[in-house]
């Protein structure tokens, strides 16, 4: 019969090797672990899908490297973070939002922003301006008919990517935002004279009187009735008055149309 010695002795054998077992296993799932992390995480494998909305402007491609890796898309090599953080920074967005749907996928939600306003700057150029009044762009000329120009208010030192702190440019960027599309691509230019007096020419047009220009975000209402009364009549008019309640249209004399 075995003694008391031997089962002990016995026990003690069997009781190292589960723990060797134990100790085995964990390795082995480290190891099993550790070599899945990294074949999930190796450059040039794809997994999942990222979907861009509401621009041609940002590529996959670039999303995938705003979120830190290379393409293909990889799910776990792009960080959505990361990601939004930079197109919160990017001056040609606004409203960023990234969505994660099961089980791999990235939507992405981005606005372009819209160009509001040509107005020059201290060092000879223009900037162009959303309708928050973020510098879009800066040029030495107007390059397109994108939006109208602004006369009359400098906006001194300010770069790409800043906000403009000029009081007459934010009043006339809030009556402007309160138009329709199709208004805006009519006007041509906004000036404010030395009385701080706001007026805007339409393309091919008469000019249109529109009084203080602090006064201007109220304007915008009796503005868009008045264009949509003559945006398709040919009106022969000196200028059309909207400094008062009710608009004013100056006609050019009959003997002076001959």
């Amino acid at each position: 019969m075995e003694t008391m010695q031997e089962r002990l002795r016995q026990h003690k054998r069997r009781r190292r090797l589960r723990i060797l077992g134990r100790l085995i296993t964990i390795v082995l799932v480290g190891y099993g672990l550790q070599y899945g992390w990294n074949y999930i995480h190796q450059p040039g494998l794809a997994i999942g899908s990222i979907t861009i909305h509401g621009s041609s402007l940002l590529t996959e491609q670039e999303a995938i490297e705003l979120g830190g890796s290379a393409p293909p898309f990889n799910f776990f090599n792009v960080s959505r973070s990361r990601l939004l953080d930079a197109l919160k920074h990017d001056i040609r967005f606004q409203n960023p939002r990234v969505d994660y749907h099961w089980p791999a996928n990235y939507e992405v939600y981005v606005e372009e922003r819209e160009p509001a306003l040509y107005v020059a700057n201290s060092y000879r150029s223009y900037l162009q301006l959303d309708f928050n009044g973020l510098v879009m762009n800066v040029t030495t000329g107007i390059p397109d008919a994108r939006a109208p120009v602004l006369a009359g208010a400098q906006c001194g030192n300010v770069f790409l990517g800043d906000k403009v702190d000029n009081q007459n440019v934010m009043y006339i960027l809030q009556f402007l935002q309160q138009l329709s599309g199709e208004a805006r691509d009519r006007i041509a230019e906004i000036a404010i004279d030395n009385r701080q007096e706001a007026k805007l020419r339409m393309r091919g047009s008469f000019p249109i009187l529109l009084g203080p220009v602090q006064k201007l975000p109220e304007k915008a209402v009796v503005f868009m009735t008045v264009f949509s009364e003559i945006k398709n009549k040919n009106i022969q008019a000196e200028y059309i008055d909207l400094t008062f309640a009710k608009p004013y249209i100056k006609l050019i004399p009959k003997e002076e149309k001959k």
